[in-house]
């Protein structure tokens, strides 16, 4: 869970892939774009070029936001296309040096563990980053190698549903979990005993988490 938080404080925004409601993904823009707008800070995804730079993308291919197409993983960092809104696609450490309280690093495909780790902890934010990820096997070997790093796993819709409490109990109690707000919407009295370890994904603004009940530890949305 998110040290210090208390049992009666509001959830930590984050903005999905920064302000993606109003700039473009994962662009630099986007993540000053959120805390200028007041969020606690952002979520973003990474994956390393082919000499091992950790930079910011979430898709595989540049192509969606870039000014042109290619896979990341088997560029080097210097060869990358700029974004399309001229920016070039963000390092990790970039990112890091802005002042949000919380970061989630999301490890987009894999190997990729040991870059994002290494950049935060060259960066010096290991207390400010939560990382995640749907490989969960990434999640679990950055976490056997520094049990001081946050980390939480993500489930897609179909994915969440499966889950019982059970499956939950066997997890590492100081995990995280990421599974999306419609399922946490069909099933609020499950999910409501894990709330201070919530990481709800998949709004446009959190007023579409309103009615669970409960406060989740963190919203992230594309806006507010």
């Amino acid at each position: 869970m998110i040290e210090g938080k208390p049992e009666t404080t509001m959830s930590i925004l984050l903005g999905h892939r920064g302000f993606s409601a109003r700039h473009l993904e994962n662009s630099m823009e986007a993540f000053r774009a959120a805390l200028e707008a007041g969020m606690d800070g952002f979520e973003l995804d990474v994956q390393p070029t082919q000499d091992g730079v950790c930079h910011v993308l979430h898709d595989d291919d540049l192509e969606r936001t870039g000014k042109g197409a290619g896979i990341l993983r088997k560029l080097k960092s210097a060869d990358l296309p700029l974004l399309n809104n001229g920016e070039t696609v963000p390092r990790l450490v970039e990112v890091l040096a802005l002042p949000a309280r919380l970061i989630n690093v999301e490890l987009k495909g894999e190997p990729g563990w040991k870059q994002a780790l290494a950049a935060v902890e060259a960066s010096g934010a290991l207390g400010r980053v939560l990382f995640s990820s749907f490989e969960h096997s990434e999640v679990f070997q950055l976490w056997s190698a520094c049990h001081e790093a946050r980390c939480g796993l993500l489930w897609e819709e179909e994915e969440a549903a499966d889950l019982d409490q059970e499956t939950l109990a066997d997890l590492p109690a100081q995990l995280m979990f990421h599974p999306p707000l419609s399922e946490v919407k069909a099933r609020p009295g499950f999910w409501a005993p894990h709330k201070h370890r919530l990481a709800l994904w998949g709004m446009k603004s959190p007023l579409e988490a309103a009615g669970l009940g409960f406060e989740p530890a963190i919203l992230i949305s594309d806006g507010i």
